[in-house]
């Protein structure tokens, strides 16, 4: 009796240690449990949903499969290994442990929740499928603002956004400081061009989760989309100043519009940096390692094209010739086609939360 009751305190402690984040902590707790009584189940599941956390899904798979087989009419077993399934990207698989558990336990909201989030993780999502699913999860739970979250997630993938907002809302309504919510309105806030607002989004939600690798990843995403105008604007500059320089115009005036143009942008770029988070500068400089080769080559047309403007701007007219002529050879190789579909999608890659 006294092994069982330490065996409870000890998961009870690992619990807490999820919720607090800690997952290693809580990895170690679950396998002290198991040391003493390998078939314990609710052990073998707290240890997949904290390896699946540190990202070792297959460690995390094997877990909870072993759960299964100690207990195969266990609906919370098959609903841990949606979680791992959907985060492997296995849709398929992650539908049909989705189905088991909602077989299992049908009046179980979070049987229909994770029936969605699967769904919604299929190379070809299921959308309105998985949005009738999120509302019976919501019918069930109306208090659950990962529900209300999940209806905003499949409204936004059906192309009404809007209500989608509203659904985010909502689940802020029931929980202020609900991160995947907070980050989801931010992302819908990006898609229309808002970044100011997005950011300040992001920034609070950091502020409540500093750990929540979503929210990292698209405040990644808000500077890149930041660059991406930087360099639209860039470009328009240096085609103005190179106009500017074929018809002869006085080195003066060129110096003006650079000028003008620099501090035009240095305070539309102040303004969306000031709603990011605090220590951004040091933050924002790793974002070379951090984004994928279209990030890369992004931040290198910014820094080239920002050479280029200010030689044409403020250098003497044989240098800001050569400039202009190494502006145009350079687009002409790198394919200006390409970059304008390039910078129309490739860059962003907003990071919603479920």
């Amino acid at each position: 009796m006294d092994r069982d009751g330490a065996d409870w305190r000890a998961l009870a402690h690992a619990e807490q240690l999820l919720d607090l984040r800690r997952d290693t902590e809580a990895e170690q707790r679950f396998r002290d449990v198991l040391a003493g009584d390998p078939q314990c189940v609710p052990a073998l599941l707290g240890l997949g949903r904290a390896l699946n956390r540190q990202d070792r899904h297959d460690e995390a798979e094997a877990a909870v499969r072993s759960a299964l087989a100690l207990d195969q009419e266990n609906a919370s077993a098959h609903q841990v290994l949606v979680d791992v399934l959907c985060d492997r990207r296995d849709g398929p698989a992650a539908v049909a442990a989705a189905e088991r558990a909602r077989a299992l336990a049908p009046h179980d909201f979070t049987s229909h929740y994770q029936h969605a989030r699967a769904l919604l993780c299929l190379r070809r999502p299921r959308v309105r499928d998985a949005y009738e699913s999120a509302l019976r999860a919501v019918d069930l739970a109306p208090h659950s603002p990962d529900a209300h979250n999940l209806v905003g997630l499949c409204l936004d993938g059906l192309g009404h956004h809007d209500q989608a907002q509203t659904a985010f809302r909502n689940a802020l309504a029931i929980d202020p400081v609900h991160t995947l919510a907070q980050n989801n309105l931010a992302a819908t806030e990006m898609d229309r061009g808002r970044l100011g607002r997005a950011a300040g989004m992001l920034r609070s939600a950091v502020g409540n989760d500093p750990q929540e690798k979503r929210l990292h990843d698209n405040l990644d995403t808000v500077l890149l989309l930041l660059g991406r105008r930087v360099l639209w604007s860039l470009l328009g500059a240096a085609l103005v100043l190179v106009i500017m320089l074929a018809t002869g115009a006085p080195w003066w005036a060129r110096a003006l519009a650079g000028a003008a143009y620099v501090a035009v942008l240095v305070l539309l770029v102040q303004r969306v940096r000031a709603q990011l988070p605090s220590g951004v500068r040091r933050w924002g400089r790793g974002i070379w390692g951090r984004t994928r080769w279209t990030g890369r080559y992004l931040v290198a047309l910014v820094l080239f094209l920002s050479v280029g403007v200010l030689l044409l701007a403020f250098a003497p007219s044989a240098v800001a010739t050569g400039a202009g002529v190494a502006i145009a050879a350079s687009l002409q190789v790198l394919g200006f086609v390409c970059i304008l579909g390039w910078l129309g999608y490739g860059v962003v890659n907003l990071v919603r939360g479920r």
